[in-house]
């Protein structure tokens, strides 16, 4: 799985709230008054022309919500062209729920139960630079309350296992280093491909992969993947989990594409010109 997949959009939530509570229609039903709710809060309404507008000519509403059942829930009436029209809320819209965002808790619960065990680690370390900011007295605060609140109601014993076990093991790590994490002042949010920095998440992992093999930084049986990872998430802003998780030799091999190692490719030939360039100044 992708780490842009652990972030909580609420299609991909409700797509698996609907899988997993497919024989239990009132925690389904619990899902989408607060999938409704969240929208609500967020202003987010369609009026009838925007729900059609999607769908071919000759669709009505009455056809529409016959096949998309659940979907569309009417919520408050608004103003438009000088008159009170109704609206929907869309529970399957793209929207992503962030941590300043009501029902982050419960969302971050829910995607947490869509997710296999193997991969429950990733998604909480994901959440801990993603949604946290890399500040651990916050997160595991948060991670204890909300296993308080939902192990019995949504989390399986294994899942509320799997949590406490993870929680336990990064208490350990910083009580064998005797210090966390370093944080950088203003630590921004890195998206994919969002151009802050020239090479991407997976070309950054690359780039850090051959500097290893010429030997321009230790190599791998001095320099463990997760200390580079933390490294160059201080140099570049993208999660050094993610980063360590892409120095592994599968993942490695699975992002060595063209497109990334002709960036990589790019990128140290500009570097080369800039070099170049100053030594000739220094004639």
């Amino acid at each position: 799985m992708k780490t842009d997949d652990y972030k909580l959009i609420l299609n991909h939530l409700t797509h698996g709230e609907h899988i997993v509570n497919m024989k239990n229609p009132e925690k389904l039903s619990e899902y989408e008054h607060s999938a409704f709710m969240f929208m609500a809060r967020k202003g987010k309404y369609l009026f009838e022309e925007d729900i059609l507008k999607n769908y071919r000519e000759g669709m009505t509403l009455e056809k529409l919500f016959a096949q998309e059942k659940g979907r569309f829930i009417q919520g408050a009436n608004h103003k438009k062209d000088g008159k009170n029209q109704k609206t929907w809320h869309d529970i399957s819209a793209y929207e992503e729920i962030e941590r300043k965002d009501d029902f982050f808790d419960y969302f971050f619960t829910c995607k947490l139960r869509h997710i296999g065990l193997l991969e429950i680690d990733s998604f909480l370390a994901f959440h801990l630079d993603y949604s946290f900011d890399s500040n651990k007295k916050d997160y595991f605060r948060f991670l204890n309350i909300t296993l308080r609140q939902y192990q019995d109601k949504i989390l399986s014993s294994n899942i509320a296992d799997t949590l406490k076990e993870w929680i336990a093991d990064k208490e350990k790590e910083t009580t064998l280093s005797g210090t966390t994490e370093t944080k950088t002042k203003g630590k921004i949010k890195r998206t994919r491909d969002d151009s802050v920095t020239k090479l991407n998440q997976e070309q950054t992992a690359l780039l850090i992969s051959f500097l290893q093999t010429s030997k321009i930084i230790l190599k791998e049986e001095y320099l463990k993947n997760n200390e580079a990872g933390q490294a160059f998430s201080i140099l570049t802003g993208f999660s050094a989990d993610s980063l360590r998780q892409n120095l592994s030799k599968k993942e490695l091999n699975l992002i060595s594409t063209k497109k990334n190692l002709a960036a990589v490719s790019n990128s140290i030939i500009n570097l080369q010109l800039l070099i170049e360039k100053e030594l000739k100044e220094k004639k």
